[in-house]
This record gives structure tokens, sequence and C-alpha cells, in this order.
């Protein structure tokens, strides 16, 4: 597909030529919280719908979104520092029901690189280099989301009966995001515990903006009917992984982020670090060896995206919590 195309298909609303439907989705971006206001002119369709999909209370009760457990000021883990020190698992949508692990964070397990190509976890490999098969690492610490579930698993084809170009730009997008997205919170009774997937679908399509962003992102209009139902909420979760795997999500705006960026010569010592920082970063790399484990990319630390994790699981001797 030709760059004109994509930016056609992709940009956001600016480019749309039907005035009456970009007057709707504006009245309802209007109506949206703050903090699921997506703002930036950068997002395509797709991940503004993934970003509003995160924010949105597609619960039970619909007093849960996804950002109630992965809170942006922590990293998009849970934030309440009480859950955290007593129950490490969050309470569901129903007030009875609660979870079974602390919410994981959802930024930087993988993003899109700078020429759109996906970075960090790659697909569930079973063939480890250098190890007997075992998995080499997924996104959770039981290997939970392969990166193959939706298409090989659950044997549902997000692409089907819609134009080539969709799966063109969207396939980067499936894979261990995309998989967690489809597990699903939305449906976990521990969780946000929404009564299967096509009552996740009517929500979505009663929204102000879920109706315009779908059939701007994926080019047909969301009918939520059983028979194609499956399709429908994989389209979601691929959704779910765009805007994850995007920079308005991944955004490497810490301070080590932000030091190297303005570093003279982009090395370590860094002029923006302390002594005894920089003296951590020689530590970590030299005699304490951290870095065997968690380094991405290169063994200094001067990566662009430097995740701090090589995303293979390691025994270190922690005995199994029954």
């Amino acid at each position: 597909m030709s760059k004109i195309s994509n930016d056609i298909m992709l940009k956001k609303k600016k480019r749309i030529q039907h005035y009456s439907a970009v007057f709707s989705l504006m009245v309802g971006v209007g109506f949206l919280s703050n903090a699921a206001n997506a703002s930036d002119n950068d997002l395509t369709y797709l991940e503004e719908m993934g970003k509003r999909l995160f924010f949105e209370k597609i619960s039970l009760q619909r007093n849960m979104s996804c950002s109630t457990c992965h809170t942006a000021d922590t990293g998009g883990t849970n934030g309440d520092s009480n859950i955290n020190l007593e129950d490490v698992a969050v309470t569901g949508s129903d007030g009875v029901m609660v979870g079974n692990l602390k919410p994981p964070t959802n930024k930087y397990a993988q993003f899109l690189n700078e020429v759109g190509d996906p970075e960090g976890l790659k697909l569930f490999d079973v063939a480890c280099p250098g190890f007997a098969p075992a998995p080499c690492g997924g996104a959770f610490w039981n290997g939970r989301a392969e990166g193959d579930l939706i298409e090989t698993v659950h044997n549902i084809d997000v692409f089907a009966g819609l134009n080539s170009k969709y799966e063109s730009m969207y396939k980067k997008y499936l894979g261990p995001v995309a998989d967690q997205a489809h597990a699903s919170p939305f449906i976990n009774p521990l969780e946000q515990a929404k009564d299967g997937k096509f009552k996740v679908c009517t929500q979505v399509r009663g929204t102000t903006w879920g109706r315009q962003l779908y059939q701007y992102a994926w080019g047909e209009h969301l009918r939520c009917s059983y028979r194609q139902v499956d399709e429908i909420f994989a389209r979601f979760s691929v959704a779910l992984a765009a805007w994850q795997m995007s920079s308005d999500n991944n955004r490497f705006d810490s301070k080590r982020d932000i030091a190297l960026k303005h570093d003279e010569d982009g090395l370590f010592d860094l002029d923006g670090f302390t002594d005894q920082e920089n003296d951590g970063h020689d530590l970590f790399y030299g005699q304490a060896r951290c870095f065997f484990c968690h380094q991405s990319g290169n063994d200094q630390g001067v990566g662009k995206f430097e995740r701090y994790t090589n995303d293979f699981y390691f025994n270190i001797g922690v005995p199994r919590n029954h």
C-alpha cells in the first residue's frame, strides 16, 4: 500500500470528509474524562479506539476500566498503596471477587519503534537458543500470553471479510499484548466481570465514540451480532494492543531517558546524573552483573529503547508459592 493510502486510512479526524460523522465524534470526545481524552494528533484511528477502550468502564457495575488497575503514574501497575500492601490483587467490579495476581505493568512490554516495527516481547518461543526446550519468556510469569492465541489457539480470523489492506496494516499488533487483551479482563469474573463478549460489544456500541471509531479503524459498521462477536471482540483486542504499543503509552521519559537524550556524547557517565547514580550504572554493568538478565539490546545501557529486561525466564531458586 502506498504512503498516501496509509495516511488516508490512519490519520485522525482532520482528514475525514464526512463532516456529520466528525461532529458526532467530536461531541463524543468532549464528554470523555480528561484521562481518556486522546488529544495527540499522531494517534491512528485504531490506537485512539484502543485508548478509549482502555479508559472506558466496561464492567459489570460500570465502575472499572483497564486503567483502574493499570495507572499511568505508577508505571501501568496498580496504584492503590493499601491494596499493594495488604491484598496484592484487586477486588473486581462486583465488589466481592478478587483477582489472582497483582496487575502487571501494561507499559514497555512491546512497542513500535521509530519505523513502526514491533520491539520488546517476541512471539512466545519454546525453542530458546542455548537452552533446553522451555518458554523463552512472555508478558507474564506464567507465560499465558503466548503471542498466537487469537488466531492459532482460538481460531479467530481477525481480518475475515475485510479488505486485505487491514491485515497489512494491523498484523503487527497481533502478539502477546493482544493476547492478554483478548484473555480478557473485560469478561473475567474476577475482574471487570462483563457477562460475555456480546455485552462488551453492546456497551462499546452505545458510547459516543464506539461506532464511529470502529468504522474508521476497520472500515465497517459495528454490528453486535452473535455470529460475528468473536471477530469484533478480537478486533477490540488488536485496538487495545495498538494503543498499548504506541508512543502515547510508552513514552520513555524516565530520568535516565531524559539524561541520555541530552548528554553531550550519549554515553555514561551522564551529565545529568549525580556521581552516585553514575556509580550505580557502573556497578550494574560491572561487578554486580545485574545486566546479565536486565538488559535489552546493548550491554552498557545507552540504547534509546532500553527496558532492562531480556524477556527470558530464569529460575533464581525462589520456591513455588502454593
